[in-house]
């Protein structure tokens, strides 16, 4: 079995199971150290940074996942940003020889990387944020996005057939729903059928001026639209509004 070290992958934390996180699977969640963007409604900010203040060697995960082999079924890498990670094929590698399956949640500007990893095999679900329409990126992520090598990747995924979704965190005074049918326009140009939008989460964001979403974050027509546009269209929220955004639907 084909060994890494720990520095190789830097682990920031790790969620030991989830029936969410990988459709279908029972799974852990390994969430990888550093990102390269800075997303203003991000709640993952301890991961952003290279160096974690409690890291896990690689070989910890090894072990955690050998004592669940037979009752988890998945592995899933998120982050931060696993693909910044130079380690993360050979992960993937080891992750397979136990068994297990992988997926892998990604921002989107490592099409490398993922059309590696679907070329060995190594990935049966990927996650791809999509953060604003491409004019606004810059202002949601603090980080120009590269348009050509994001559509290269939809492409990839599209065409090879795995199963992928796309997903969007929604606050109203990021988005509005004209950025969103905007967005929506995109995937299906390029044949995407999964997208998923989920509702931002208030207390840990990474821009500390964003206020909680108490009034509603999407007009009932727009739900209406990209229901009409996706076959595989997942609206995440919360309690506190999950009834009056399911009587829209």
């Amino acid at each position: 079995m084909n060994k890494i070290g720990s520095e190789k992958i830097l682990v920031g934390g790790m969620q030991p199971l989830t029936m969410i996180d990988f459709p279908g699977r029972l799974a852990s969640v390994i969430f990888t150290q550093g990102c390269n963007l800075r997303c203003r409604f991000c709640y993952n900010r301890s991961l952003l940074g290279e160096k974690s203040a409690d890291p896990l060697t690689w070989e910890s995960v090894i072990d955690f996942l050998r004592d669940r082999q037979g009752f988890i079924e998945g592995v899933v890498f998120s982050g931060g940003e696993p693909c910044l990670q130079p380690g993360l094929l050979d992960a993937l590698r080891e992750v397979r020889e136990l068994g297990f399956e992988a997926a892998l949640h990604t921002n989107g500007f490592f099409p490398d990387t993922v059309e590696q990893a679907l070329k060995e095999r190594l990935l049966q679900f990927i996650a791809v944020d999509f953060k604003a329409p491409f004019d606004k990126y810059q202002a949601v992520t603090r980080q120009q996005i590269d348009e050509k090598a994001y559509g290269r990747l939809a492409d990839i995924l599209v065409t090879t057939g795995v199963k992928h979704e796309y997903r969007t965190t929604v606050h109203p005074g990021l988005l509005s729903d004209s950025d969103i049918m905007q967005m929506a326009d995109w995937l299906c140009d390029r044949n995407v059928s999964n997208y998923a939008i989920q509702k931002f989460k208030y207390g840990e964001a990474l821009d500390p001026s964003l206020p909680p979403v108490k009034s509603a974050w999407l007009q009932p027509a727009t739900i209406f639209k990209l229901r009409s546009r996706f076959t595989g269209f997942i609206l995440r929220s919360d309690d506190s509004d999950a009834d009056s955004l399911k009587k829209a639907a």
